[in-house]
């Protein structure tokens, strides 16, 4: 299928990854899509490490728009998985929403920094169509489980609950997703849809605002990323 020019802006919000920022970039570097129609956006926000740096270094070697946002809050929370402030996220979010809003760009991938994403993975997802699409991410790494991803649906009470079947190789509905996923721009122009933590964690928020403004969400099982949730732990 012809990409049609479609111009995609890549970023996330980024906090002490130096640990696997250099395999991420070089994922979303890889990325089988035409050069001209790519730029990155980031927003580093309360860094204790070289973060910063090597986010520095990155812009300077690209040809490509590459925009660095620092938006530290001078009272930074913990940032460990499970501990941090999904209010505080959904504010970082949204300044990358913001960043979009500012460009010319189509689509904003939206894919965290400590997510391996495949060379063509871009590309199927532009190609699927849709509002919102996701890959499929493994999140169960981080409660040892093997069937959790970045797939929800809700059920009869309206409670959020993974999705822990579905076809392969195909395109379908989900009622909720984050971690690695495109999104056409008039969800966030149009529309208006932002993130908050509202209902718990910010994407949540997000999705939920998204179908309540008419976008329809959903997930690429034929695109696979990989999760490194785990900082790895130092070996003496």
């Amino acid at each position: 299928m012809k990409l049609s020019g479609k111009k995609v802006m890549i970023g996330c919000p980024v906090r002490d990854r130096a640990w696997i920022l250099p395999r991420y970039l070089e994922s979303i570097r890889a990325l089988d899509y035409p050069p001209d129609l790519l730029e990155f956006c980031f927003i580093i926000n309360d860094c204790s490490d070289n973060t910063p740096e090597l986010l520095k270094e990155f812009a300077a070697q690209e040809q490509r728009p590459a925009r660095l946002v620092h938006a530290d809050s001078f009272k930074p929370g913990p940032f460990e998985r499970g501990l941090y402030s999904f209010k505080r996220l959904a504010e970082l979010r949204n300044i990358l929403i913001g960043q979009f809003l500012l460009s010319s760009c189509d689509y904003l991938f939206s894919i965290d920094s400590d997510i391996a994403a495949a060379s063509d993975s871009l590309n199927k997802l532009v190609q699927s169509g849709k509002d919102i699409v996701s890959a499929l991410v493994w999140n169960g790494g981080a409660v040892n489980s093997p069937d959790i991803y970045n797939i929800l649906q809700r059920d009869g009470t309206g409670r959020y609950i993974h999705i822990k079947s579905f076809p392969p190789e195909t395109v379908f509905p989900v009622d909720c997703t984050g971690a690695a996923y495109l999104i056409k721009r008039w969800v966030l122009e149009r529309a208006h849809v932002k993130y908050n933590a509202d209902h718990g964690a910010e994407d949540i928020g997000f999705c939920k605002a998204a179908q309540q403004a008419g976008a329809g969400i959903f997930c690429h099982s034929g695109v696979r990323c990989f999760h490194y949730m785990k900082k790895p732990q130092a070996i003496f």
